[in-house]
């Protein structure tokens, strides 16, 4: 995890319009996704929680109808699939989904 925020604050400075990820019809930029890890991180350092929850819930704000996937393990799986995606760079394979894209 510590990798893939790395790569998305370093991708958020070099380019932030570029798309990291397409979710329906919402665009998410590296640039949008960075400063919200960011903005998240700080609020979970100081109640003892993870950057990967800063992430989770970054993810979450940035791309909201997230929230109406269901049933949760539904979800979870798309959530799952878009942090693979993002890691497709680092030898990760993002399974495939026709809903998930890059955009350049």
């Amino acid at each position: 995890m510590d990798d893939l925020l790395h790569d998305i604050q370093d991708r958020g400075a070099i380019t932030p319009k570029l798309t990291a990820v397409r979710l329906g019809d919402k665009a998410l930029t590296y640039g949008e996704l960075a400063r919200r890890i960011d903005e998240y991180d700080h609020v979970c350092s100081a109640h003892g929680m993870s950057q990967a929850a800063a992430f989770y819930a970054a993810l979450m704000n940035c791309l909201p109808t997230l929230a109406d996937i269901q049933p949760l393990e539904s979800r979870m799986q798309v959530i799952g699939e878009v942090e693979a995606w993002l890691g497709r760079g680092r030898g990760v394979a993002a399974p495939a989904r026709t809903h998930l894209r890059a955009v350049s």
